[in-house]
């Protein structure tokens, strides 16, 4: 089965170590609630800003590692026989930043959050275009966050350890104009690879309309 899906808007980031143009301070102006906002969290919620044609409703989001970072220091507070941080516990799942997401922009409609290693992108794509094919815009998000400490010790391909792309997008019966693949990009996690590929030709097109099988 084939579902052909314009994209109306796309947006992407990538960080050697982190990504520095970040407009938190602006997009989240209560102090005590951009405190708590991971570092995904802040990457959603900048690509929410640069995309157009979506205000509120559905969203598809993938991540392979999720939440790294927070994970790492609940896994060494652990070790170090430590109390848990609270903030961190709880932001230590795999739908935390879109959580926020929606917390900060009063979103009520359905979250849907895929990990699957390096086909992460890709099922995003292929679950946004299942929902999608109800009429409904979804918006479609991926990100890593993988700067921890002593990540150099496992991390030997990985050149971007921070990277999210977003898209905005909804179903066409007009013919598709490119297919998906993987980006160019080198050194990009897998995981974000055919949704950063997608972003990429969708800038360069008129009207872009990718064409996924399910």
């Amino acid at each position: 089965m084939k579902v052909n899906l314009e994209i109306l808007s796309s947006a992407y980031l990538l960080g050697e170590k982190s990504i520095d143009s970040l407009r938190i301070k602006e997009l989240v102006p209560q102090m005590m609630v951009r405190r708590r906002l991971t570092k995904a969290s802040k990457i959603a919620v900048e690509l929410l800003a640069m995309v157009e044609h979506f205000e509120e409703g559905r969203i598809v989001c993938g991540s392979s590692f999720g939440e790294l970072e927070v994970t790492a220091n609940i896994l060494n507070a652990i070790k170090d026989e430590q109390p848990l941080s609270p903030t961190d516990f709880q932001n230590s799942v795999c739908n935390t930043a879109v959580s926020y997401l929606s917390i900060l922009y009063h979103n009520h409609h359905e979250i849907l959050t895929i990990s699957s290693g390096d086909k992460t992108s890709l099922n995003v794509l292929k679950a946004g275009a299942l929902k999608a094919m109800d009429g409904d815009i979804l918006l479609l998000l991926c990100f890593e966050t993988l700067d921890i400490p002593d990540i150099e010790q496992v991390n030997h391909c990985i050149n971007y350890l921070e990277s999210g792309v977003a898209l905005v997008v909804r179903v066409t019966k007009e013919e598709a104009t490119f297919c998906i693949q993987k980006s160019e990009v080198k050194g990009i996690p897998n995981s974000i690879s055919e949704m950063l590929y997608v972003a990429q030709q969708a800038q360069e097109m008129q009207t872009p309309i990718v064409e996924v099988i399910l």
